[in-house]
């Protein structure tokens, strides 16, 4: 049976299920000041459109919790901000650890400096 040989695209869907805000930004443009940053309100949700197979990172922030994310699919995924601060455990210390679907939490910190936005 022959391989798929051509390139082909994934959707990842980051949910902001918690009673927050919550950002997501491309892993290296944070703290930088550049860069695209996602907002996302309560009950919000972004898709991502990923190269299958490619690795990607990102940042998902929470009031002063931050979670170091990476991707790296072959189909369609769903992740959400409370399952990334939820993997938040003792196993994180010694490691990443996989919520699914090629979604790994690589980190969990918490960063004092905030920005301030308008609450509709």
């Amino acid at each position: 049976m022959p391989a798929i040989s051509d390139d082909y695209e994934v959707l990842l869907s980051i949910a902001n299920d918690t009673h927050d805000c919550a950002t997501v930004q491309l892993a290296r443009d944070y703290s930088r000041g550049m860069g695209a940053v996602v907002l996302l309100q309560p009950g919000e949700d972004v898709t991502l459109v990923l190269e299958a197979g490619s690795t990607y990172k990102y940042v998902l922030k929470a009031r002063s919790k931050l979670g170091s994310v990476s991707v790296r699919a072959w189909r369609d995924q769903n992740c959400s901000v409370s399952q990334v601060f939820a993997s938040a455990g003792p196993q994180l210390q010694t490691g990443s650890v996989s919520i699914g679907g090629g979604v790994t939490v690589d980190r969990i910190w918490r960063d004092y400096r905030f920005t301030m936005w308008n609450d509709p």
